[in-house]
This record gives C-alpha cells, structure tokens and sequence, in this order.
C-alpha cells in the first residue's frame, strides 16, 4: 500500500513538472539546426512563430515576419534579398525576401571574424600552413604563403577588408586545428545566435551546394560582430598597412584597400546624404551575385544595419543600398 502511494506520488509530481515546462514554452518556436527553409516557411505561415523564437534567444532582436518592400525600387533579379534594420528599437523598416537561404558569398567572413574575436587575442602568431593554397587566379587571395607569420589583428584586417579567402583559411586551422572542425564552430555559433537558416561549409564563402544563409541571418552576425570595438575599426578603415614575416624571416610589407566603396575615398560612391557608414562586409560569386551588408547611422548617431544580396552586378548593388538607407532619412 506504502508502494503504492509513492508510485502515485511520483507520477504526479512528473505531469506537474512537464505541465510547467509547457507552460514556460521552453523551446517555443525554434528550429531544428539547418532544415532547408524551416524558419522561413514557419515564419510565413505562422507569423507568431517569428515571436516565440524571438523571445527564445534574445528579447532584443529585431523580428521579421513578413516583406516590407521599397518604395520605388524594383528588384534586380528573384535571387536578390533586402533588409533594413533600426537597431536600437529592433524594428524592420524594409524586408524582402529577408528569409529566403541564398549563397552568402564573402559576407561568411563576418561569422569567420567573430569567432577569432570570441577565441583569440589580437597580437596571437598564426603561421600560414597547406591550407593557404590551391585557390583560383580569380578567387581573392593576399596572396600568403605556407609559413609566413602574422598576428591575429593583421589576418583579420586581411580578411575583412580585403577578403582574402586564403587568410580566412589560416584563421580557421589556427583556431580549430582544420577547416571542418571550424565550420563545426560556424554552425554551432549560427545556432546560439538564432541563425537558423545558415549553414556554412568553408570559411571563406566560395561557393558550396551546402553553404547558405539569409539576410536575416546576417543580420543577426553582424549585430554580435559590432558588439567589439575591434571589428568597427577595421571594417571602417578605407586602407591599412603592415609588415610581416615570411618562412625566412625576411619582412613581407603589405598594403590593402577596403572592398567596400562606401569606405574607399577613391570611389565615387557614397550613402545618401546625412547617412554615415561605419563599416560591414561585401561579397561576390556566381552563387550568390553581389552582396553587402553594413552598419550605418543617422544624423543623430542611430544606428542601422541594411543588407542587400543578390544583385547582378556592382552599380546595382550600390544603387538599391542608397536607396534602402534613404529610407532612414524619411521616417
């Protein structure tokens, strides 16, 4: 009879606590890692799911859960994505196709450099190994050598500003030993940030089946990669200078100039007036078009994130950017 009891006990006490765990929606909303399209097709077709897996991660995040489109701008193409964030008050002003997984090109180098930045100190050593080679005459590189030496601060400025696909390789190895264990890092960073329509497979961005993301997913990189001061300094650097140290010992010195046209001085490109780009992170192949993402602010120092991926070709990509941040100015 004594058993008996406690066995009831038991069982009560178990429903009441799943019944709590139910009640906390523990879990509300969150996708499984990498299903293809799973949080876009919840999102447009339960738009409160967007909500529940907001609430989940992070309370002060931006939520999109349907397409905000731009007044007098026509898309390029049907790959072409469009996001426009207000950061402080975590508000879309425009979304297209903000959930769609497309090829994210160089913009990948964003996850690369936060997770140097989360595990690594700056004036660190990597030494560039095997990893560094067998890439294209027409696949960006420094180029770096098998046994050149530079720091940590150096292979970032490198690979952000320039986007040497070779140096994000050295960054990956010096990290995580080799390039898969890395992209496990990516995948598993992608995931904690809510990112989960990403999945990576290189650390670069060159073009890969199994390589995607979305603008909303880069959004939410770029809001943890601007949460170090390291990452603004150098993404908002038109040109940087150094010297380093090949397999010899002898001094390699080295100049690059940022890819982004709205930092370079040379270029006769600028956002629309009394907007302020801080810095973020272009890309281009094949895949994916011609993409950019950055962090920018207003005449009173808001800042803003807009992402614009996919378009044909360069002129396009700068022209729909000029005029998605002119949306800022007309709120």
């Amino acid at each position: 009879m004594i058993r008996s009891c406690g066995s009831f006990k038991i069982k009560i006490i178990c429903l009441f606590s799943v019944f709590l765990l139910l009640m906390s929606g523990c879990g509300a909303g969150l996708s499984s890692p990498y299903a293809s399209s799973t949080l876009a097709s919840e999102i447009a077709g339960r738009g409160f799911v967007a909500d529940l897996r907001a609430d989940s991660f992070a309370h002060d995040l931006c939520v999109v859960t349907r397409d905000i489109p731009v007044p007098g701008l026509e898309q390029a193409n049907s790959i072409e994505a469009i996001l426009l964030v207000d950061v402080n008050n975590a508000e879309p002003l425009a979304a297209v196709n903000a959930h769609r997984q497309i090829h994210p090109a160089s913009t990948t180098k964003l996850m690369t450099a936060l997770i140097a930045l989360e595990n690594c100190s700056m004036d660190e050593k990597i030494v560039l190994g095997q990893e560094v080679t067998g890439f294209r005459y027409d696949e960006q590189v420094l180029p770096g050598h098998v046994g050149d030496t530079m720091t940590m601060d150096q292979a970032l400025h490198f690979m952000l500003m320039y986007s040497a696909n070779d140096i994000s390789n050295a960054i990956a190895v010096h990290i995580a030993g080799s390039l898969s264990e890395f992209c496990d890092m990516m995948n598993e960073k992608a995931r904690a940030i809510g990112a989960t329509n990403t999945h990576f497979s290189n650390p670069h961005g060159l073009d890969a089946d199994d390589h995607m993301t979305t603008a909303y997913d880069l959004y939410l990189i770029l809001s943890e990669c601007i949460k170090y001061d390291k990452f603004t300094e150098i993404v908002s650097s038109a040109e940087y200078s150094t010297v380093y140290y090949d397999v010899n010992g002898n001094s390699v010195e080295r100049t690059v100039r940022s890819t982004d046209l709205f930092i370079r001085s040379d270029k006769d490109v600028d956002p629309p007036s009394g907007i302020t780009v801080i810095g973020g992170k272009t890309g281009t192949t094949g895949g994916a078009g011609h993409c950019l993402i950055v962090l920018c602010r207003d005449p009173s120092g808001n800042p803003y994130i807009s992402c614009v991926m996919g378009t044909p070709d360069t002129d396009t990509l700068y022209d729909h950017q000029q005029k998605v941040m002119s949306l800022i100015l007309n709120r």
